[in-house]
């Protein structure tokens, strides 16, 4: 009788830490792939570059650089404004992670994040749907 105790507590606990991981089927690269999806399409973009990283128990970052066509700053901002409620969006239903977002100027020479729009929260999704009001 105790063995199959011990066997049916076994087998809840690892019902429930099995709960705790990311969606079954989604890796890191096919989120970083969904955020890349979301902004590719945009005016302006060059190339984009994105990453995601699950540390397990940590935490999840991720990085979204955008390579804008152009080094002009107002085409930038507007390229940001576009990008970043798509990524968000892009973000639905996902873990709770830290992606950084960037639009890298063509000449590399400068860039432009969030902070140029005036958010000045902790990065994480969840403060970037505060900010967008989502």
């Amino acid at each position: 009788m105790g063995k199959i105790i011990t066997v049916l507590i076994v087998g809840l606990l690892a019902t429930v830490l099995a709960g705790c991981g990311p969606t079954p089927g989604t890796s890191d690269t096919d989120y970083a792939a969904k955020y890349k999806a979301a902004v590719q399409p945009l005016a302006h973009v060059a190339r984009v570059d994105a990453s995601y990283k699950s540390s397990g128990g940590i935490g999840r970052s991720g990085d979204v650089f955008l390579h804008a066509d152009t080094a002009d700053r107002e085409t930038m901002m507007g390229l940001l404004r576009d990008a970043f409620p798509a990524i968000v969006d892009a973000a639905a239903g996902d873990p709770e992670a830290n992606p950084a977002i960037q639009v890298i100027s063509a000449d590399g020479a400068s860039a432009v994040s969030p902070t140029d729009l005036g958010y000045s929260g902790t990065g994480s999704l969840t403060s970037y749907r505060q900010f967008l009001g989502k």
